[in-house]
């Protein structure tokens, strides 16, 4: 018997422009390459901030699993059930009581007791992009019109940085090659600019971590060393603004500048804090191979590094398309050409081995580090996997039952949240959905979410219109 499930519907109206990398590179401050000076941005930030200071010194970093993460090559694998459900991989054993995991996970097994496994997370909907929106947004709405900020940009807007010098919000992500309708969900929708990521870009579709790209970012932030900027005359955008607000620093040595928020954008690029949280040199072999020298490893230790320095949310983005795990055709791999427009090769296989190296040292790190205890870890995705392999040994779309994994923020870890059917198909306790979850976060980071924004057309809205949080995290 199949389950259906709705999918959003389109709201009718006048035509809306056509996503675009453009668009959401116009969206971004992307790192090594600004096109708005941090004067400009602080000084908007500074226009649109909160009276009063926040009241914790929290942070999230999310990983963001987009395309639908299965259940069962994850965390709620059905080892007892038929083949055609339990799929190609065997269970394991992991240290937290009760909770076994997909045999590609075995170095997150080991660190599991230091989470929370939601084994109960569920909703309707049947849509990359609404389901997308509302579990970055909290929005879910069906309508595509209005362009709401991400919980990172809330958390720009309403928290800023937890140590000066460093921005809100950063997105760590590969840079967008198809779907950017999708990447809309991780950007400052309605608040601009001033509350846009600070974004470090990876080439797409590419395992191995590009440093020549970090690079980048650090010659941006390399003015601490007493370098004359006459070096970087070729950063017409950044470092024209940089050399004009040097000089009027130095025509006042009283430091009296007229303009507070122009001293704020100079400390943030040429100080050292902003150069060090960026330079994964600092860290010794060890760490690096820890993590894994891949993609994903290093972009997990540069999420760890940037919430040290003082970043308040950081998002990991998996995939150029927001779909490397939309497994439609096999779930142990499929192989793709590499200049396939669909994506990146998919599957447990490629995908398994990197992402459990980043998460258990991510994981260990929040758990031992005395910097990262007020950090929060959450890994996800949309939705989950249909409980049966379809006959190309993929899984469908299947928003009755996903899995969601947290970890550290001083929460109480070490359990399972909610269970699932021997099929893997329902929620038999504690269903938890989408809003649950954001609601959850905004707890952690002490926002509350019936605060409001105010959209382009002057309405008020309120972050998160339902969902309470998960109790027994706290």
């Amino acid at each position: 018997m199949s389950h259906r499930v709705p999918r959003f519907a389109t709201e009718k109206g006048p035509p809306r422009p056509a996503p675009s990398r453009r668009r959401f590179l116009q969206s971004t401050l992307v790192a090594g390459g600004m096109g708005l000076a941090w004067s400009d941005i602080l000084r908007l930030r500074a226009q649109a901030a909160e009276a009063g200071k926040p009241a914790t010194d929290t942070a999230v970093i999310q990983i963001w699993l987009g395309g639908g993460p299965s259940q069962f090559e994850t965390f709620d694998p059905k080892p007892l059930a038929p083949i055609e459900i339990r799929g190609p991989y065997d269970a394991i054993q992991s240290k937290l009581p009760g909770a076994l995991v997909c045999e590609k996970l075995p170095l997150t097994a080991g660190v599991l007791d230091k989470t929370a496994i939601i084994r109960s997370f569920t909703h309707p909907f049947d849509d990359h992009f609404g389901v997308t929106r509302w579990c970055l947004a909290g929005r879910k709405e069906p309508d595509n019109s209005a362009a709401y900020p991400s919980l990172g940009s809330i958390a720009s807007r309403f928290r800023g940085p937890r140590q000066a010098g460093m921005p809100g919000y950063a997105l760590l992500t590969e840079e967008p090659a198809n779907h950017y309708h999708l990447f809309s969900a991780l950007g400052p929708g309605y608040l601009g600019v001033a509350h846009a990521p600070f974004t470090v870009l990876q080439g797409p579709y590419q395992p191995e971590f590009q440093r020549g790209r970090l690079r980048d970012v650090t010659q941006s932030l390399e003015l601490a060393n007493d370098m004359s900027l006459d070096r970087f005359n070729d950063r017409k955008t950044l470092l024209s603004d940089l050399d004009r607000l040097t000089r009027r620093l130095d025509s006042n040595r009283a430091g009296d500048i007229a303009d507070p928020f122009t001293r704020v954008a100079l400390e943030m690029i040429s100080g050292a804090k902003a150069r060090r949280a960026f330079d994964l040199g600092e860290e010794s072999a060890a760490t690096h191979e820890r993590y894994g020298t891949h993609r994903w490893g290093q972009m997990a230790l540069l999420a760890r590094r940037l919430v040290e320095a003082g970043v308040t949310f950081v998002t990991l983005n998996t995939a150029p398309d927001c779909l490397r795990w939309d497994w439609h055709v096999s779930v142990y791999k499929e192989d793709r050409v590499e200049s396939d427009p669909a994506g990146p090769i998919v599957g447990m296989e490629p995908n398994g081995p990197p992402l459990d190296r980043a998460l258990s040292a991510l994981i260990a790190d929040l758990s031992e580090r005395d910097s990262c205890q007020k950090v929060l870890l959450i890994v996800w995705g949309e939705f989950g996997r249909s409980p049966r392999v379809n006959p190309s040994g993929g899984r469908e779309h299947w928003p009755p039952l996903g899995s969601v994994l947290l970890a550290g923020g001083g929460l109480k870890m070490g359990q399972i949240i909610g269970e699932s059917d021997a099929r893997g198909a329902i929620p038999t306790q504690r269903p938890i959905s989408p809003s649950d979850v954001l609601a959850t976060l905004y707890r952690h980071l002490d926002i509350d979410p019936n605060l409001q924004t105010v959209d382009h057309q002057g309405r008020p809205i309120s972050l998160l219109p339902d969902g309470k949080p998960i109790d027994e995290l706290f």
